[in-house]
């Protein structure tokens, strides 16, 4: 059941203080605090509780709040929650006292409120915040920077032999568990194929042949016991017996989704073995949706993670789209003029971007939108933009976003994406984005 922000509530700040503490009141967590209307976002929040039925959930204020503050101090789940139990300015952006907060939260209703409200939720927060800066009126001129970086996820770099070998040790961790359920026994070879394993990982460098060889061997290891796996998954649907029915329903649930993924991931890497070309290659088990984006840049040349397109407006970077194929920069500057569009109202009057939007059809699309003055880097020695007035001032702002960029993956924790859930990378980039931004105005604004 959903608990309403109300003036009048059961967790309070002042609620268990016999004299309220003074505060400076030029904090960022305390101007922060005063500026966003809660009652307004925990109204468009109920939209994800049950009205009259079930438990009283914890009052949104605090779990948004735990959630800005965990991008705002770089902290993860657990430690932001023991944050809150010692710092007397978290509590007052929670709106919770010094004696509930000792005892207010689990780190798990964290996760458990992020799944709720999903990514939906997580932009009708991000509408709130942008509302609070605009009646902040802290966003100031109509000139829009656009640009994308990408947002490396939490996986290991993946290789050929250490994809084939997570495939077969969670294989072999899943016929473990139907053993248990009654399942016959197979014989796996487990400790045969960790023997090559490790025997390949001590030599330092390897040969073509050896790193084929091993290859090899692993393929045919994964291949024998994914086999296994989906008879022991019939032979488990085929038992009419009733006990532990929720223990073999799971089972047959993760092992069958496991084996999909891994059919298509040993396709893949036989295609590799015999040197064939593979599209829209599974790089990581467990998320299978994430692409290598080859860009070519010092130090990493490819990265793996979603493409994230950002629009500046004056100091504050914003999210317009999320993209998990290396899709060209040309083909996403009308989501950029797009979103733009729709978070601010009208369009801006001057575009500035990297050569990478360049088109003669993007040019013509931002006349169309009606942006007056547009300066996109074209490629090549010859450049339209030589004589104009105002090339060298849109090119200096362009490299504003640069910096933008560099800030929020250094300070905000856009350098790498922790969570699994779905949508879990646009829900870390955009209260990443928020957290600068919401600092941004509150210390300069």
């Amino acid at each position: 059941m959903y608990t309403k922000e109300t003036a009048e509530h059961q967790f309070s700040f002042t609620h268990d203080w016999f004299i309220t503490p003074e505060l400076d009141k030029e904090d960022d967590l305390v101007r922060i605090a005063d500026a966003i209307d809660w009652v307004s976002l925990s109204e468009k929040l109920a939209v994800f509780y049950c009205p009259d039925n079930g438990r009283p959930a914890l009052p949104s204020r605090a779990k948004v709040g735990l959630l800005i503050l965990k991008h705002l101090k770089g902290l993860s789940d657990e430690n932001v929650v023991s944050e809150l139990k010692a710092n007397v300015y978290m509590q007052y952006l929670c709106d919770i006292s010094l004696k509930e907060a000792a005892k207010f939260m689990n780190p798990s209703s964290l996760t458990r409120f992020r799944k709720q409200i999903g990514s939906k939720g997580i932009k009708l927060i991000e509408e709130e915040v942008l509302k609070t800066l605009k009646k902040a009126r802290v966003i100031r001129g109509r000139r829009m920077v656009t640009d994308t970086t990408v947002m490396p996820v939490n996986i290991s770099y993946p290789t050929d032999i250490q994809l084939l070998d997570k495939i077969r040790r969670k294989a072999v961790a899943l016929l473990t568990q139907a053993k248990d359920l009654g399942v016959k026994a197979y014989r796996t070879y487990q400790r045969t194929a960790r023997k090559i394993v490790v025997t390949y990982q001590k030599i330092r460098k390897h040969t073509i042949q050896s790193r084929r060889k091993t290859q090899k061997k692993l393929l045919q290891f994964s291949r024998r016991n994914v086999a296994q796996l989906k008879e022991a998954v019939t032979e488990v649907q085929s038992d009419k017996a009733q006990s532990a029915s929720e223990t073999k329903e799971q089972f047959v649930h993760d092992a069958q989704e496991f084996i999909g993924v891994a059919e298509t991931m040993l396709t893949q890497q036989q295609q590799v073995y015999l040197g064939q070309k593979v599209k829209d290659r599974i790089v990581s088990l467990h998320k299978t949706h994430i692409r290598p984006m080859v860009r070519g840049k010092y130090p990493v040349e490819v990265e793996f993670g979603p493409k994230l397109l950002l629009n500046l407006r004056d100091k504050y970077l914003f999210l317009e789209d999320v993209q998990f194929n290396n899709v060209s920069d040309s083909q996403l500057l009308e989501k950029s003029l797009q979103g733009y569009l729709e978070r601010f109202g009208h369009v801006p009057m001057q575009l500035a971007a990297d050569r990478g939007f360049w088109s003669k059809e993007n040019h013509q699309l931002a006349e169309d939108f009606g942006v007056k003055k547009i300066a996109i880097e074209n490629k090549g020695k010859s450049n339209y933009l030589k004589g104009k007035p105002f090339r060298e001032r849109l090119r200096r702002a362009r490299c504003a976003i640069e910096a933008k960029i560099s800030l929020a993956k250094r300070s905000y924790r856009l350098n790498r994406c922790l969570y699994s859930i779905h949508h879990g990378e646009e829900m870390w980039a955009r209260l990443g984005l928020m957290a600068m931004n919401l600092k941004m105005a509150m210390r300069y604004g």
